[in-house]
C-alpha cells in the first residue's frame, strides 16, 4: 500500500513538472512574438540629450538670448534657477540600473513651457524627446511640487489684524480706498467635460468648468483662492458656500472691527469691493446699478472710485490669463488635476509679481491699466490684447435684493468719497467716463 502511494505520489509530481515546462514554454513563445518587447525605448526618444529641446534649445537661450529665454518660460535665467533650487527636493528622481532618470530642471522646464504656451502634451513629447505619458505624470507631479513650496510664502492667507491692516493700508496708499481688504472677482476655468461627470460641471455658458474665485491686494498678488467648484453651480451660490464668506462674517474671524476715517465721526467697516455679479452686503461693496445713477453725481463719483480699487483684481485675471496661455482653450485635464494646475500657476503669478526682478519682467506697467488723469481716461493695458479663452467672466444675475443694512453702509461710502475722502480728479474722471 505505501509503495502505490509512493509512485502515485511520484507520477503526480512529474505530471506538475511537465505542466509547469509546458507553460513556461508557452509565455516564452507568446513573449517573443510581441513586436512591441523587441524595444525598451523608441530610437528618437534615447537621443533626448543630444536633441532634446531642452538639452539644446534652451541652453543656447541662456548663454546667447535671455530675453528669448525669458518669453519662453515667462521668466529669466536667474529666477529660474533660484525656483528650481525650491522644488528640486520633490521631483529629483533616482537613477537605476535599468536608465538614467530625467534630471529636475528638464522636468521644471517641460511644466513652466506647458504653463507658459498652452503647448499640448503630444508637442512636447515631440521636442523634448519624451513619451507623452511621461510628460503627462511630469506636468502633474511637478504643478503638485510648485503648489507645495510655494503657497506658504507667496499664497498666504492673512492670519492677523495686523497683517489685514497692512492689506488695507497698500489699497488707501495706491488707489484711495481706505479700509478695503481686497478686490474679489471670480472665473470659470474651462476644462474638456470628465468623463461619466454628466452635467456636474457643465455650466451656463455650454462649457464644461471650474472655478476659480480670488481675493486679490493692491499690489495684483492673490491672497485667496477657492479652487475647484464645478461650474453647475451660480456664481452667487459660489460666493455663498465659499469658506472666505463664512470667515470674515464669523466671530473668529481677524478682520478689524470698524473704527473711524481722518476726520470723521462715523465708524467705517473694512469691506472686500466687487462688481454687480456678487451681493451687496456690510462686509461686501458693489457699484449702484446704473439705472440709478442717472443725475446722480454722488453715486457716479462711488463707481468710480470703487472700481478703481476693484481694477485689481481685473488686472491680476487678466495679466496671469494673458501670460500663461495654458488659459487660452480648455484644459485637457480632470478636474482634480486641473485644480492643481491652476493652484500652480496661481502661486508663480504671486511669486514673479513679488520677485523684484521678475515683476518688471512678468508684468512691466504697460501690461496694466493705467488711469490718465489729465484726458480723463483709462488706458487699456497690454494683456487685453490677449483672449483668454479658458477663463470665462462670471455674469451679472439680476433679481437679487439687498438688505437695508448693506444699503445704509454704502450710502455712507458715497458720502464719505464726495466730501472728506474726495480726491481733485473723481469729478473730470466721471465726466469723460460716466458709470
Amino acid at each position: 500500500m505505501d509503495r502505490r502511494r509512493a509512485m502515485a505520489r511520484k507520477a503526480l509530481h512529474l505530471r506538475r513538472r511537465r505542466a509547469c515546462l509546458a507553460l513556461f514554454l508557452l509565455i516564452i513563445a507568446q513573449y517573443k512574438s510581441l513586436s512591441n518587447r523587441e524595444i525598451w525605448m523608441h530610437h528618437w526618444v534615447a537621443r533626448r540629450r543630444d536633441k532634446g529641446f531642452h538639452h539644446n534649445l534652451f541652453r543656447e537661450l541662456m548663454l546667447e538670448d535671455p530675453n528669448r529665454f525669458r518669453r519662453c518660460l515667462r521668466m529669466n535665467v536667474d529666477i529660474f534657477e533660484e525656483l528650481l533650487e525650491k522644488v528640486s527636493p520633490l521631483i529629483t528622481k533616482q537613477n537605476t540600473c535599468m536608465r538614467e532618470s530625467i534630471p529636475p530642471a528638464e522636468r521644471l522646464s517641460v511644466t513652466l513651457r506647458h504653463l507658459a504656451t498652452g503647448e499640448t502634451q503630444e508637442s512636447l513629447s515631440l521636442s523634448f524627446r519624451m513619451g507623452q505619458s511621461t510628460i503627462s505624470g511630469i506636468i502633474k507631479e511637478t504643478t503638485r511640487a510648485l503648489f507645495a513650496v510655494l503657497s506658504s510664502d507667496f499664497l498666504k492667507f492673512p492670519s492677523s489684524e495686523e497683517e489685514w491692516r497692512n492689506v488695507a493700508q497698500e489699497y488707501e496708499e495706491k488707489w484711495n480706498y481706505p479700509h478695503c481688504i481686497g478686490a474679489m472677482d471670480g472665473k470659470h476655468c474651462r476644462i474638456d467635460p470628465p468623463l461619466k461627470s454628466g452635467s456636474m460641471f457643465y455650466n451656463y455658458k455650454d462649457t464644461f468648468s471650474i472655478v476659480l474665485l480670488a481675493l486679490v491686494d493692491a499690489d495684483y498678488r492673490f491672497i485667496f483662492v477657492d479652487v475647484g467648484a464645478n461650474g453647475r453651480a451660480s456664481d452667487r451660490g459660489i460666493w455663498n458656500r465659499c469658506s472666505l464668506k463664512k470667515y470674515i462674517e464669523s466671530d473668529r474671524s481677524k478682520v478689524p472691527k470698524p473704527s473711524q476715517l481722518r476726520g470723521t465721526a462715523e465708524e467705517f467697516p473694512y469691506v472686500i469691493v466687487g462688481d454687480e455679479r456678487f451681493t451687496l452686503s456690510e462686509k461686501v461693496m458693489m457699484p449702484y446699478p446704473k439705472d440709478t445713477c442717472s443725475n446722480r453725481l454722488d453715486r457716479r463719483i462711488f463707481n468710480y472710485r470703487l472700481s478703481r480699487a476693484r481694477r485689481c483684481s481685473e488686472n491680476a485675471f487678466g495679466v496671469m490669463g494673458a501670460r500663461f496661455q495654458i488659459f487660452r482653450a480648455p484644459m485637457r485635464y480632470d478636474p482634480d488635476d486641473a485644480r492643481n494646475l491652476v493652484m500652480a500657476v496661481v502661486c508663480l503669478h504671486n511669486y514673479l509679481r513679488t520677485h523684484v526682478v521678475g515683476r518688471s519682467i512678468y508684468a512691466p506697467p504697460q501690461m496694466l491699466d493705467r488711469e490718465d488723469v489729465m484726458t480723463g481716461t483709462v488706458r487699456q493695458g497690454e494683456y487685453h490684447l490677449e483672449q483668454p479663452g479658458g477663463l470665462v467672466r462670471f455674469i451679472n444675475q439680476c433679481g437679487n435684493r439687498h438688505g437695508d443694512a448693506a444699503m445704509a453702509v454704502r450710502d455712507q461710502w458715497c458720502a464719505y468719497f464726495n466730501t472728506i475722502g474726495a480726491v481733485p480728479w473723481q469729478e473730470q474722471m466721471v465726466t469723460y467716463c460716466p458709470a
